[in-house]
Protein backbone atom coordinates (compact mmCIF):
# COMPACT_ATOMS: atom_id res chain seq x y z
CA UNK A 1 0.00 0.00 0.00
CA UNK A 2 1.88 3.25 -1.44
CA UNK A 3 0.91 6.21 -0.07
CA UNK A 4 -0.99 8.28 -3.14
CA UNK A 5 0.99 11.61 -4.28
CA UNK A 6 -0.28 15.22 -2.71
CA UNK A 7 0.90 19.07 -2.95
CA UNK A 8 0.90 21.80 -0.61
CA UNK A 9 -1.28 24.87 -1.38
CA UNK A 10 0.50 27.26 -3.52
CA UNK A 11 0.25 29.67 -0.75
CA UNK A 12 2.12 27.44 1.63
CA UNK A 13 5.97 28.76 2.18
CA UNK A 14 7.86 25.72 2.86
CA UNK A 15 11.14 27.70 3.32
CA UNK A 16 9.53 29.38 6.22
CA UNK A 17 11.59 28.69 9.47
CA UNK A 18 8.90 29.88 11.47
CA UNK A 19 7.40 26.25 12.40
CA UNK A 20 4.13 27.41 14.00
CA UNK A 21 3.54 29.95 10.81
CA UNK A 22 3.95 27.12 8.62
CA UNK A 23 1.40 24.38 10.56
CA UNK A 24 -0.99 27.76 10.75
CA UNK A 25 -0.17 28.07 7.03
CA UNK A 26 -1.33 24.63 6.78
CA UNK A 27 -5.11 24.90 8.35
CA UNK A 28 -5.87 23.38 11.14
CA UNK A 29 -3.57 21.74 14.02
CA UNK A 30 -4.19 18.33 15.71
CA UNK A 31 -5.46 18.50 19.12
CA UNK A 32 -1.99 17.11 20.52
CA UNK A 33 1.46 16.70 18.07
CA UNK A 34 2.51 13.60 19.20
CA UNK A 35 1.29 10.45 21.24
CA UNK A 36 2.94 6.98 22.48
CA UNK A 37 1.08 3.86 22.36
CA UNK A 38 2.14 0.56 23.68
CA UNK A 39 2.02 -2.79 21.92
CA UNK A 40 2.65 -6.36 23.41
CA UNK A 41 6.47 -7.40 22.09
CA UNK A 42 5.29 -11.32 22.28
CA UNK A 43 3.12 -10.47 19.49
CA UNK A 44 5.22 -8.66 17.74
CA UNK A 45 8.90 -9.42 18.16
CA UNK A 46 10.55 -6.77 16.07
CA UNK A 47 14.04 -7.43 18.11
CA UNK A 48 14.27 -10.59 18.53
CA UNK A 49 14.33 -10.85 14.80
CA UNK A 50 16.76 -8.16 14.13
CA UNK A 51 18.88 -9.99 16.47
CA UNK A 52 18.14 -13.52 15.15
CA UNK A 53 18.19 -12.49 11.19
CA UNK A 54 20.63 -8.94 10.67
CA UNK A 55 22.86 -8.65 13.28
CA UNK A 56 23.12 -12.26 15.62
CA UNK A 57 23.88 -10.77 18.91
CA UNK A 58 21.83 -10.83 22.01
CA UNK A 59 21.78 -7.48 22.71
CA UNK A 60 20.41 -4.95 20.20
CA UNK A 61 21.30 -1.95 22.56
CA UNK A 62 24.83 -3.27 23.18
CA UNK A 63 25.53 -3.64 19.34
CA UNK A 64 28.28 -1.51 19.31
CA UNK A 65 30.40 -3.32 21.48
CA UNK A 66 29.83 -6.70 19.70
CA UNK A 67 31.34 -4.45 16.63
CA UNK A 68 34.15 -3.06 18.09
CA UNK A 69 35.41 -6.49 19.52
CA UNK A 70 34.31 -8.39 16.22
CA UNK A 71 36.99 -5.60 14.88
CA UNK A 72 39.58 -5.84 17.20
CA UNK A 73 39.44 -9.71 16.68
CA UNK A 74 40.13 -9.21 13.47
CA UNK A 75 43.27 -7.13 14.03
CA UNK A 76 41.31 -4.14 12.65
CA UNK A 77 42.59 -1.08 15.16
CA UNK A 78 39.09 1.19 15.69
CA UNK A 79 39.03 3.95 18.30
CA UNK A 80 35.73 5.26 17.46
CA UNK A 81 32.33 3.92 15.20
CA UNK A 82 31.54 6.48 12.61
CA UNK A 83 28.37 8.08 10.76
CA UNK A 84 29.73 5.34 7.93
CA UNK A 85 29.01 2.48 10.29
CA UNK A 86 25.94 3.82 11.17
CA UNK A 87 24.83 3.88 7.67
CA UNK A 88 26.45 0.59 6.42
CA UNK A 89 24.27 -1.39 9.67
CA UNK A 90 21.23 0.07 8.76
CA UNK A 91 21.69 -1.04 5.32
CA UNK A 92 22.14 -4.31 6.42
CA UNK A 93 18.33 -4.02 7.82
CA UNK A 94 17.62 -2.12 4.92
CA UNK A 95 18.25 -5.04 2.55
CA UNK A 96 16.15 -7.58 4.16
CA UNK A 97 14.11 -9.51 1.71
CA UNK A 98 10.07 -8.12 0.90
CA UNK A 99 8.78 -11.34 2.23
CA UNK A 100 11.50 -11.28 5.07
CA UNK A 101 9.66 -12.11 8.85
CA UNK A 102 10.62 -8.48 9.82
CA UNK A 103 8.79 -7.09 7.18
CA UNK A 104 6.02 -9.56 7.15
CA UNK A 105 5.63 -8.67 11.12
CA UNK A 106 5.37 -4.82 10.17
CA UNK A 107 2.77 -5.11 7.87
CA UNK A 108 1.00 -7.15 10.16
CA UNK A 109 1.26 -4.73 13.30
CA UNK A 110 -0.11 -1.85 11.12
CA UNK A 111 -2.80 -3.74 10.23
CA UNK A 112 -3.33 -4.93 13.98
CA UNK A 113 -2.13 -2.19 16.27
CA UNK A 114 -1.79 1.11 14.09
CA UNK A 115 -5.14 0.86 11.17
CA UNK A 116 -7.82 -0.31 14.64
CA UNK A 117 -6.37 2.86 15.84
CA UNK A 118 -7.87 5.14 12.76
CA UNK A 119 -11.09 2.86 11.79
CA UNK A 120 -10.00 3.39 8.44
CA UNK A 121 -8.07 2.23 5.44
CA UNK A 122 -3.95 3.56 5.61
CA UNK A 123 -1.55 4.07 2.86
CA UNK A 124 2.09 3.46 4.13
CA UNK A 125 5.21 2.61 2.88
CA UNK A 126 5.50 -1.06 1.89
CA UNK A 127 8.91 -1.03 3.92
CA UNK A 128 10.14 1.72 7.34
CA UNK A 129 13.19 3.51 6.86
CA UNK A 130 15.56 1.75 9.59
CA UNK A 131 17.95 3.48 11.54
CA UNK A 132 20.98 2.75 13.35
CA UNK A 133 22.83 5.58 15.73
CA UNK A 134 25.85 4.00 17.77
CA UNK A 135 27.13 5.83 20.59
CA UNK A 136 30.19 8.54 19.76
CA UNK A 137 28.52 9.13 16.32
CA UNK A 138 26.80 12.58 15.52
CA UNK A 139 23.23 12.89 13.86
CA UNK A 140 22.68 12.54 10.25
CA UNK A 141 20.53 15.12 10.01
CA UNK A 142 19.85 18.82 11.91
CA UNK A 143 16.39 19.45 13.46
CA UNK A 144 14.10 19.97 10.82
CA UNK A 145 10.25 19.31 10.05
CA UNK A 146 9.30 16.94 6.91
CA UNK A 147 6.98 18.82 4.94
CA UNK A 148 10.33 21.12 3.86
CA UNK A 149 11.30 17.86 2.10
CA UNK A 150 8.08 15.48 1.57
CA UNK A 151 5.40 18.53 0.41
CA UNK A 152 3.05 16.20 2.01
CA UNK A 153 0.38 17.67 3.84
CA UNK A 154 -1.55 14.34 4.84
CA UNK A 155 0.71 12.49 6.47
CA UNK A 156 1.89 12.03 10.35
CA UNK A 157 5.00 9.95 11.43
CA UNK A 158 5.52 6.62 13.42
CA UNK A 159 8.79 6.18 15.01
CA UNK A 160 9.69 3.03 16.75
CA UNK A 161 12.69 2.21 18.67
CA UNK A 162 13.99 -1.57 19.44
CA UNK A 163 15.78 -0.88 22.37
CA UNK A 164 15.06 1.54 25.52
CA UNK A 165 16.18 4.82 24.58
CA UNK A 166 16.32 8.10 26.23
CA UNK A 167 19.02 11.37 26.33
CA UNK A 168 20.94 11.93 23.39
CA UNK A 169 20.23 8.12 22.08
CA UNK A 170 16.58 8.89 20.94
CA UNK A 171 13.82 11.02 19.36
CA UNK A 172 13.67 15.07 20.11
CA UNK A 173 10.95 16.55 19.59
CA UNK A 174 9.62 20.21 20.25
CA UNK A 175 6.92 20.73 23.03
CA UNK A 176 4.34 22.39 19.98
CA UNK A 177 4.94 23.87 16.77
CA UNK A 178 7.25 26.43 16.35
CA UNK A 179 8.84 26.31 19.87
CA UNK A 180 12.30 25.06 19.06
CA UNK A 181 12.29 23.52 23.10
CA UNK A 182 13.55 20.04 22.12
CA UNK A 183 13.89 17.37 24.30
CA UNK A 184 14.60 13.89 24.29
CA UNK A 185 11.17 11.46 24.07
CA UNK A 186 12.11 8.71 26.39
CA UNK A 187 10.63 5.26 25.14
CA UNK A 188 10.68 1.65 25.66
CA UNK A 189 11.16 -1.35 23.54
CA UNK A 190 7.32 -1.79 23.23
CA UNK A 191 6.20 1.79 23.00
CA UNK A 192 5.93 3.65 19.61
CA UNK A 193 5.84 7.53 19.00
CA UNK A 194 3.30 9.15 16.60
CA UNK A 195 3.53 12.65 15.52
CA UNK A 196 2.84 15.12 13.30
CA UNK A 197 6.30 15.28 11.80
CA UNK A 198 5.39 17.40 8.90
CA UNK A 199 5.24 20.23 11.08
CA UNK A 200 6.63 19.37 14.09
CA UNK A 201 9.85 20.30 14.79
CA UNK A 202 12.57 16.85 15.46
CA UNK A 203 15.57 15.45 15.13
CA UNK A 204 18.67 13.66 17.07
CA UNK A 205 21.90 14.60 18.72
CA UNK A 206 25.49 13.70 18.84
CA UNK A 207 24.73 10.16 20.70
CA UNK A 208 26.89 10.57 23.91
CA UNK A 209 25.55 7.58 25.97
CA UNK A 210 26.78 3.90 26.26
CA UNK A 211 23.32 2.69 24.31
CA UNK A 212 23.26 2.13 20.04
CA UNK A 213 19.93 3.64 18.83
CA UNK A 214 18.42 0.53 16.17
CA UNK A 215 14.76 1.70 15.85
CA UNK A 216 12.40 2.12 12.58
CA UNK A 217 10.34 5.22 11.15
CA UNK A 218 7.90 5.74 8.48
CA UNK A 219 5.09 8.31 7.45
CA UNK A 220 1.01 7.31 6.67
CA UNK A 221 -1.81 8.70 6.02
CA UNK A 222 -5.56 8.07 5.49
CA UNK A 223 -6.10 6.21 1.96
CA UNK A 224 -6.64 8.61 -0.59
CA UNK A 225 -5.59 11.50 2.24
CA UNK A 226 -4.93 14.90 0.11
CA UNK A 227 -5.74 17.56 2.59
CA UNK A 228 -4.16 18.87 5.61
CA UNK A 229 -7.30 18.72 7.28
CA UNK A 230 -7.00 14.77 6.70
CA UNK A 231 -3.39 14.84 8.41
CA UNK A 232 -5.44 16.45 11.40
CA UNK A 233 -7.96 14.44 11.22
CA UNK A 234 -5.75 11.06 11.20
CA UNK A 235 -3.77 12.16 14.05
CA UNK A 236 -6.26 13.33 16.21
CA UNK A 237 -8.70 9.95 15.39
CA UNK A 238 -4.87 8.44 17.11
CA UNK A 239 -4.93 10.58 20.11
CA UNK A 240 -7.99 10.13 20.74
CA UNK A 241 -8.47 6.39 20.25
CA UNK A 242 -5.21 5.43 21.88
CA UNK A 243 -6.65 7.39 25.45
CA UNK A 244 -9.92 4.50 25.06
CA UNK A 245 -9.19 1.72 28.01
Amino acid sequence: MIALATHLPEDIDCNCNNRRLVAEQGGAVPALPFVVIDYDTQQFPFAYLLSRDVFKVAQLNNLHNYVKAHRQHLGVKLDQLSVKDNLLFREMMQSLADNSPFFQLYRYFMTKVITPLVGQSLSYSAHPKMRVHFPGTTSVSSFHHDIIVTKRIDQVNLWMPMVDLSETATLWLESDYGKEDYQPIALKYGQALIFDGGFLGHGSKFNDTDTTRISFDLRFSLKGAKTRSDGVNLMDLIVNNSKIG
